[in-house]
């Protein structure tokens, strides 16, 4: 019999071998060639069940772990995902028993949107997640740039690293305010704390009359072992309502990109959800490319439908 418990700190070794061996089945199909995936970091997995430690899940079998789900939240916003079953034991219900685990944790707040983001490519899962009341919204659209070898006069924004914690207090209680205003009770606080406390890279923040009004989450770290990435990802990136302007979205954008510069990358990723017109229009401008898109999908009744506006609230997942 597969029980369905709490994700421990001691899970992240199996979590791994599950993530990798169910990934690599998947891709290897959709590709039509065999590789091998490499694992994701310890550290990575660690990030992923801290931020909601109990919103994640495994799936044990005779005490071996065959699938896991992690659960994530950002204030009155939450998902879930990565999730995973062994290629072996799925067909048998564990995946939905994993999900059921999760939207029970998710809906202990009755007010938040609860959403996902899938492979537009991938009948499988959007059939699944159809099934289980989730509705189709937008396309996240996967952006890219690639970084000049130099620049001139480059932007240079206020860093979370190199301010006291007084100031940092009265940051986050800024931006949680700044995200307020784009969605009720949106708080990007946990990818801040937890870029800092594991070093995963840089968060930086846009300053106007003593108030943090805008910030971009720039991380610099590759998510599986053994992997260089040559890429940084600016995720998330977002700007008080009243602060949304060509200027500053460019300062917060130039500024991302000249950290990553001097980290040594050549090309930095910027997810942007398609209800975000203005947003994604001004990305174009300054030469972003799309190179993908994923299907955000909304749990039924947990948001007002689909939409479009001109915030700068760029992110995966269900923001």
């Amino acid at each position: 019999m597969t029980t369905i418990r709490r994700m421990e700190e001691n899970d992240a070794e199996d979590v791994r071998r599950v993530e990798a061996a169910a990934f690599g089945a998947w891709l290897n199909e959709a590709r039509g060639r065999e590789s091998e995936l490499a694992p994701r970091t310890r550290t990575n997995v660690l990030v992923l069940r801290e931020m909601d430690p109990q919103g994640c899940f495994v799936a044990e079998d005779e005490g071996d772990v065959v699938g896991f789900i992690f659960s994530r939240t950002w204030g009155s916003v939450g998902w879930f995902g990565t999730f995973g079953v062994m290629r072996e034991h799925q067909g048998l219900g564990i995946g939905q028993r994993l999900m059921a685990a999760s939207l029970t944790y998710l809906l202990r707040d009755p007010d938040r949107t609860i959403g996902l983001e899938t492979m537009p490519d991938s009948p499988k899962n959007l059939g699944l997640y159809l099934k289980h009341r989730f509705r189709i919204r937008k396309l996240t659209l996967k952006l890219s740039r690639t970084l000049a070898s130099s620049a001139a006069g480059e932007l240079v924004l206020l860093r979370w690293s190199d301010v006291d914690d007084e100031t940092r207090a009265r940051w986050l209680a800024d931006l949680r305010e700044a995200t307020d205003r784009v969605h009720p009770g949106l708080d990007y606080s946990k990818e801040i704390l937890s870029t800092a406390r594991y070093n995963l890279g840089e968060t930086l923040v846009l300053v106007e009359g003593g108030r943090a009004v805008g910030m971009a989450v720039v991380r610099l770290v590759a998510i599986r072992e053994q992997e260089h990435t040559p890429r940084a990802a600016a995720h998330p990136v977002v700007l008080h309502p009243d602060h949304a302007e060509e200027g500053t979205l460019r300062a917060l954008l130039e500024a991302g990109e000249a950290l990553a510069r001097a980290r040594g990358k050549r090309e930095i990723g910027l997810p942007v959800n398609a209800r975000h017109t203005w947003a994604l229009d001004q990305a174009l401008q300054f030469g972003y490319r799309v190179e993908g898109s994923s299907v955000r999908m909304v749990l039924a009744g947990t948001d007002e439908g689909p939409g479009r506006d001109c915030h700068v609230n760029l992110s995966r997942l269900a923001a």
